[in-house]
């Protein structure tokens, strides 16, 4: 099942976030199990007094397989002058890059992980860009 397969790398993906934060009083990140509402973020995060939404996805699928509802939360959000930015490890889950819905529904690269970094060093340095606007 490709789909359970998917939100297992992505639980692990939460899991070395989650690790981060430990220890960080400006770090607060929490991770939404929602089944309720149609394409809601991952997670929700405020980094040194920024807020932000985060999407987590391990794929190499197009347009990082986002749903049209996921889409439309992204866009919705952006619009009202929020910031929500998609975190993808790509299937290999060495390749990290941030990303942003933009108003064609197409999530276009912010930011590419340095290979010369470690895996953690590049998920701190993704998750602070993450939580900045523009």
């Amino acid at each position: 099942d490709i789909s359970h397969h998917m939100a297992t790398k992505e639980a692990k993906l939460w899991k070395k976030i989650n690790l981060l934060q430990k220890g960080r009083r400006d770090w607060h990140l929490t991770r939404i199990e929602s089944s309720t509402i149609n394409g809601i973020p991952d997670i929700y995060g405020c980094i040194a007094g920024r807020s932000f939404w985060l999407e987590l996805k391990a794929t190499d699928a197009k347009n990082c397989g986002l749903s049209k509802f996921q889409v439309n939360w992204h866009l919705n959000h952006r619009e009202a002058g929020g910031v929500v930015r998609i975190l993808n490890a790509h299937a290999s889950q060495t390749e990290l890059e941030l990303l942003e819905i933009r108003e064609s529904g197409v999530a276009v690269p912010l930011s590419r992980a340095a290979p010369s970094r470690s895996f953690v060093d590049n998920l701190h340095i993704l998750m602070i860009q993450a939580s900045k606007p523009g």
